[in-house]
């Protein structure tokens, strides 16, 4: 609770992705927004705010879902944008979703090894992602030396989409 309130106290931004991270949420319309709408709901309650960016667990792009519901991925896409959510995807990814634990050096090289003008990154901050965390200074010092500037994705216009598969 209180790494959210640190997080906006200093001008990042918070975005929903999911309460229970079970890809069981996209049985239906309504699991996947009952689901969103109680990390909403805890968001709001830890910090005073609200979201309107998402990231879908396993991303717009997953094909998981069509397991639990053919073409679940379009409509909640559709329906996100018509309630005034922004989802959000990665262009670029610095592999650390990659079942074990992944060395620096290859978060850094996958993480600094585009050709993206705007980068929207996936990295995950979890408590066995440690060399994500170990890594991260390198990748913002690469992105600073190469002309990057950083911004919330509340405050630009850059909205990264992958296709939708189901």
């Amino acid at each position: 609770k209180d790494l959210m309130k640190r997080i906006l106290k200093e001008g990042s931004a918070i975005g929903a992705h999911s309460y229970t991270h079970e890809y069981s949420i996209y049985k239906s319309e309504q699991t996947y927004f009952d689901d969103l709408n109680k990390i909403e709901d805890y968001i709001k309650s830890v910090t005073g705010k609200t979201t309107k960016l998402v990231r879908f667990p396993g991303g717009s792009s997953n094909t998981i879902s069509r397991h639990y519901a053919t073409g679940i991925m379009k409509t909640l896409a559709a329906d996100l944008e018509k309630k005034g959510y922004k989802y959000y995807d990665w262009n670029v990814s610095s592999g650390d979703a990659a079942g074990k634990l992944q060395p620096v050096e290859t978060l850094v090289r996958n993480a600094t090894g585009t050709k993206q003008e705007k980068a929207v990154i996936l990295m995950h901050d979890t408590q066995v992602k440690t060399t994500t965390v170990e890594a991260l200074p390198q990748i913002i010092k690469w992105y600073k030396d190469n002309g990057y500037k950083f911004s919330t994705l509340e405050n630009t216009a850059v909205q990264s989409h992958q296709p939708i598969n189901n």
